[in-house]
């Protein structure tokens, strides 16, 4: 049997941004006097491929994490003041208290030698920057949820604090402070949130916190979850109850003892809210908040 040889040579430019290449390819051809076999495919044409088009200036940069970096740094309150537009306080899930006076620029941590670090609620007085309240324990029901230790005060602009009691609350969500009389402080617990506790609710002072009155409470599984004072008539006040409880795996939320209720006495009284467009049926969380300019806008 005689083989004629042939050269068939394919010439294929490939736009790699390098240059060409040249591909050879070689196929044996039966002459005629050999049997006759299968027919062989014909090599397919390589596709040239583009230049890849420089992309924009940004296509070599790269994120990376500035923080939060883990859960406790999540932010729980923030207290600004009325009569300093530079100065602000905020608490945070498991890092204590931090001060600014620049407005925002930098950050002094002003709560790092107290036995507490979880931040439920953060108060300036309104007629004293100086004087600020602090209710410890977030009030973020989350399963890996930290508990605080009760409520504490600076009258030195957060350099020195005292504990002002209300231990066993465990999570605070508001406090608010009387703008006609900063001994008259109002104070929302919700209280623990992994057990049954006769101290949820609301607590009020009028010696500036010597002393406290329970004056909300709706039940051992209630807490307080929020808390709003009328500007324009202090005297009023509303605060929302919302039985809770968790547990590791799972929570049960809203239940009867929930409610919104309002105080026309500074906090010592209070009368569940009703119809009027309220929900009858299970209402769950409460968030409120009263505009300065109308105190009938809640």
């Amino acid at each position: 049997m005689k083989l004629r040889l042939t050269a068939v040579l394919a010439c294929s430019i490939v736009m790699c941004g390098a240059g060409t290449a040249l591909a050879q390819t070689a196929q044996v051809q039966p002459s005629p006097s050999s049997s006759p076999g299968p027919a062989k495919p014909a090599n397919p044409t390589p596709t040239p491929t583009a230049t890849p088009t420089p992309g924009p200036p940004y296509a070599n940069m790269s994120w990376r994490e500035i923080g939060p970096a883990t859960a406790g740094g999540r932010v729980a309150a923030v207290a600004g003041s009325a009569t300093d537009s530079k100065l602000y306080y905020i608490g945070s899930g498991g890092g204590g208290v931090w001060k600014s006076d620049n407005d925002g620029q930098t950050w002094d941590a002003v709560f790092a030698k107290e036995p507490i670090a979880a931040i439920g609620a953060v108060t300036i007085d309104p007629t004293d920057n100086n004087t600020v309240w602090v209710g410890t324990g977030e009030d973020n029901p989350r399963n890996d949820v930290s508990y605080g230790a009760g409520v504490y005060k600076t009258t030195d602009g957060g350099d020195t604090w005292t504990d002002m009691g209300l231990d066993a609350t465990k999570q605070i969500s508001r406090i608010v402070v009387d703008p006609r009389d900063h001994n008259h402080v109002v104070v929302a617990a919700q209280g623990d949130l992994f057990n049954d506790s006769p101290d949820r609710g609301v607590y009020v002072t009028n010696d500036g916190g010597k002393t406290w009155s329970k004056t909300l409470y709706t039940g051992p599984e209630s807490g307080a979850s929020d808390l709003a004072l009328d500007p324009q008539n202090p005297s009023v006040l509303y605060a929302g109850m919302w039985q809770f409880q968790r547990r590791p795996w799972t929570f049960t939320s809203g239940g009867p003892q929930d409610g919104l209720y309002k105080s026309t006495d500074g906090g010592r009284t209070w009368k569940k809210l009703e119809g009027n467009g309220l929900p009858t049926d299970t209402i769950g969380r409460i968030g409120l908040a009263v505009a300065p300019s109308n105190g009938n806008r809640v």
